[in-house]
């Protein structure tokens, strides 16, 4: 016993003894030797008892083996400092990144289908940029008819959501952060409810909120594809109205806004893709998508606009109309982008200019149609439609997004019998840039720098895309979305890592740093002390 209190006692007047004043007074060194000399080989072999023999041929120094050993040791570490860096990759439905338009029978949206809980459902979803949550029609009230013989361009039916039938779906309560009804619950562990009241007069979507599954994919179109789960917040939409209950998303409708709540935002937060997605439609009726896409390097861009001080919607500002190559004064205006909307809506006194502008320059007798919105329809003598002058929006920059056929046709009896003009007046100063103006464009909504881009593509090639990683490097799978506790953390949905380091070390830290440091310099000394005590 007194040999531990001497050696305790000891070992705490060293401690104080070496302070940092007196760091000096004390100092390590060690031998370096290179990894190929003779005493590196000598070494190894007094270590491990092995026969020279046996080592092969030692290289000499600044020989070719020499180099080449050092150079392959090299690109193992530059591999590995590869592989342990997160890979972006691109992530698309698991059913397949194609979308497709089914014309009147489904509001002229483009679809997609997308696979949510476990075991798996698939749902066919309107894309729509204008709204930000998921919803799937679930444990209905009143929901759309989900059999395929009431759809004619259907060829299986439509699915519902039951969040007690998936083994992977949460409830989220009315405390979570991102239940903005949680005010109204009798309960903070009440089920979040929510109602969202669309653009369409008295169409909405209403039922509770919860989390489950959402099935992607992240490959390209020559390899084989990796599948990535991801929790996902979704609505459980018990009760439809107005569109929603004629055919226009009848099976859900994927929120693809700025909102916190809305896949892209789950998807980058996790950490599985960049803050960034693409649409592109095709004229066919076809189309792809893609979450993580930033687009080509040649892209044109325009940047979002905020909304009262906040960006919450995709909002540009167009500087300028032209119709061919007749550019019109006076004719800016702001924009929301929105695939939600089938078509296009411009401020009425833009919409005077652009249209009367339209109309002086199409080689085509204008027309009604009894009952129709369009103002300006026109009759055409042949089955197809007559070169019509372009639509161009012209953004800061000279940027350009031209749309080459701003028209739909009029099909009759005897094939397309007339065209109109696919623009309509809206009230306010706010116009709307409908899916009819992506056609033919690779779009892409680029969250992360605030920026909406555009290249014209065929919806096919991206080959741009396949020299980004498109897969999880092997060993590290994707980050998987926070818990709601982590979600519910001020500062970011990584506590552990998340906000500013301090400008100056906390105590606890300064504790550490000392700790470690005397110990360090007591290692000479402690065996001297240990002698001590032995002779004690």
């Amino acid at each position: 016993m007194a040999a531990r209190s001497l050696l305790s006692v000891l070992l705490l007047l060293a401690c104080v003894l070496l302070e940092p004043q007196n760091a000096r007074a004390l100092t390590l060194s060690a031998r370096l030797i290179h990894r190929f000399s003779d005493e590196a080989k000598a070494l190894r072999i007094s270590r491990s008892g092995e026969d020279p023999k046996d080592l092969g041929r030692w290289p000499q120094r600044n020989s070719m083996d020499y180099y080449h050993l050092l150079a392959s040791t090299d690109f193992q570490k530059q591999k590995m400092k590869l592989g342990s860096r997160r890979h972006f990759q691109f992530l698309f439905p698991s059913e397949g990144s194609n979308t497709v338009s089914f014309g009147n029978d489904f509001g002229w949206l483009h679809y997609t289908w997308i696979d949510i809980g476990t075991p798996n459902v698939s749902f066919l979803v309107a894309l729509d940029t204008g709204s930000d949550l998921f919803w799937v029609p679930c444990d209905c009230i009143q929901c759309a008819p989900l059999s395929a013989s009431y759809y004619s361009t259907l060829d299986r039916d439509l699915n519902e959501y039951n969040p007690s039938g998936s083994n992977t779906s949460k409830h989220v309560s009315c405390s979570h952060e991102l239940c903005e009804s949680g005010t109204n619950c009798k309960s903070p562990k009440q089920s979040c409810p929510y109602t969202i009241d669309y653009y369409t007069e008295n169409t909405s979507s209403s039922g509770l909120l919860v989390e489950d599954i959402v099935h992607f994919a992240a490959g390209g179109d020559d390899g084989p594809n990796t599948s990535i789960e991801a929790p996902v917040i979704i609505g459980c939409g018990m009760k439809q109205s107005g569109g929603y209950l004629d055919g226009i998303a009848p099976d859900g409708l994927l929120g693809l806004g700025l909102g916190d709540i809305s896949v892209p935002t789950f998807l980058a937060k996790a950490g599985l893709t960049k803050n960034s997605f693409s649409m592109c439609f095709q004229e066919d009726d076809s189309g792809r998508l893609f979450f993580g896409d930033e687009g080509p390097a040649t892209q044109q861009s325009t940047s979002f606009l905020p909304s009262n001080g906040n960006y919450e919607t995709y909002i540009v500002g167009v500087e300028a109309c032209c119709i061919g190559n007749s550019c019109l004064k006076q004719t800016s205006f702001k924009a929301l982008v929105d695939s939600g909307t089938s078509f296009t809506f411009l401020p009425e006194a833009v919409y005077d200019k652009i249209s009367k502008e339209f109309d002086r320059q199409v080689n085509a007798t204008i027309t009604n149609y009894a009952g129709s919105p369009w103002k300006y329809c026109y009759n055409t003598s042949s089955q197809d439609l007559p070169k019509v002058p372009s639509v161009t929006l012209m953004f800061v920059a000279n940027n350009s997004f031209v749309v080459h056929d701003p028209v739909f046709p009029i099909n009759g009896n005897q094939g397309v019998v007339g065209f109109c003009l696919a623009i309509q007046p809206t009230d306010g100063d706010i116009g709307t840039i409908g899916q009819n103006f992506m056609m033919g464009y690779r779009t892409v909504f680029d969250r992360e720098n605030l920026k909406l881009g555009w290249s014209r593509s065929n919806c096919q090639d991206f080959s741009d895309a396949k020299s980004m990683p498109l897969t999880p490097s092997k060993g590290t799978p994707p980050n998987p979305l926070p818990t709601n506790e982590q979600q519910g953390t001020p500062g970011g949905f990584a506590p552990a890592v998340a906000g500013r380091a301090p400008s100056k070390p906390s105590a606890a830290s300064s504790r550490l740093v000392a700790s470690q440091f005397c110990s360090l310099r007591l290692l000479p000394l402690l065996l001297v002390l240990f002698l001590i005590v032995l002779v004690f």
